[in-house]
């Protein structure tokens, strides 16, 4: 059979982009490596916060305590006085006070979430941003961006909106900007994240993990928790490394998007598949187009004989061949198998 040049349209166009972008997620660049190696940091860094936020917070609410109160719970039917928490308000008794925002002195303190979606910056109630660094979503993301992608999810959405909206000056414009594809993407994260897909509750495994018990009553803001300076400093440290894997995740994806615009833009101007094959396989690129757009291409490019013509006439009545039976053919007709 003699083979033509195939033509590229839209469709054909709009997968190779799509498989490019697959291609680039899996090369193993130093931004990749970058953000696995900030990820590792970050766990690091959590669990040695929480050894120390153990040690402040049982120190400020020692366990005979905790127990004594909650055997009273139980016998009087009592308010429960004792609470599970994962965030903590901690202030700093052993050194000189610092300025704040409005040049006032004021103690050393600050809020640590060691929720899976708490705050990153230090600020109670920011894990419901919409897109910004502080969001503490993209923490969650970044952490568990492998477990998400494989069930078909999106946790780079934010970040691809950042970039398409970098434009805007206002933050607050950028964030409210109507976007149905990214409340879907994000409703869709959500679900599968607290487990309503019908798999792990990843938000409850990690929280468990870092659960304290809490002597009274009102939300983390309102108890203020002694500590040492060095401690603080601890603290202050996993909020930084939780801070990096965002950004490093960030940059990653800022470097793949760039390179599949620049594809776009210039798969715009080949006409032909044979274009798209010398691309991928620059030694710069070695993109390794995936079978299911290889096989589709068969059946396009093939100058029909008397023969095949018949062939093609018999065949009708037959089923059509599955995805499986045409990527075979493509390799039996490339000899990539006996």
């Amino acid at each position: 059979m003699e083979q033509k040049e195939i033509r590229l349209n839209a469709g054909k166009r709009k997968s190779l982009v799509k498989d490019y972008r697959r291609h680039c997620e899996i090369l193993n660049t130093s931004k990749k490596e970058e953000f696995k190696q900030a990820r590792e940091e970050a766990k690091e860094s959590i669990t040695s916060a929480f050894k120390t936020a153990t040690t402040v917070v049982q120190r400020r609410f020692p366990l005979e305590d905790v127990a004594t109160l909650q055997e009273l719970q139980r016998k009087h039917n009592t308010i429960n006085a004792v609470g599970n928490d994962s965030c903590f308000f901690f202030k700093v008794t052993d050194a000189p006070k610092v300025l704040d925002q409005y040049n006032d002195e004021v103690e050393k303190s600050k809020h640590f979430s060691f929720e899976l979606d708490g705050s990153i910056n230090g600020n109670y109630g920011t894990r419901y941003g919409s897109g910004s660094s502080n969001n503490g979503k993209n923490f969650a993301y970044a952490m568990y961006r492998e477990e998400m992608k494989a069930t078909g999810l999106n946790p780079d959405c934010n970040i691809e909106h950042d970039i398409k909206h970098q434009d805007v000056t206002h933050s607050y414009s950028r964030n409210t900007n109507n976007n149905p594809y990214l409340s879907q993407c994000r409703n869709d994260n959500s679900y599968f994240l607290n487990g309503k897909t019908g798999g792990t509750n990843m938000y409850e495994n990690w929280n468990d993990n870092y659960v304290l018990q809490i002597i009274g009553t009102g939300g983390c803001r309102s108890r203020a928790i002694p500590c040492s300076d060095l401690e603080f400093q601890k603290f202050e440290m996993m909020i930084q490394a939780k801070q990096n894997l965002v950004t490093k995740h960030t940059k990653w994806i800022e470097s793949i998007v760039a390179k599949v615009g620049r594809l776009e833009q210039g798969i715009k101007s080949m006409t032909k598949f044979s274009q798209v094959e010398k691309f991928a396989a620059h030694p710069k690129v070695n993109w390794k187009i995936d079978d299911e757009i290889l096989a589709d291409k068969i059946g396009m490019d093939i100058v029909v004989s008397i023969d095949d013509l018949a062939d093609a006439i018999d065949n009708i009545d037959k089923s059509a061949p599955t995805r499986e039976e045409k990527i075979l053919a493509y390799k039996k007709a490339n000899q990539m198998v006996n």
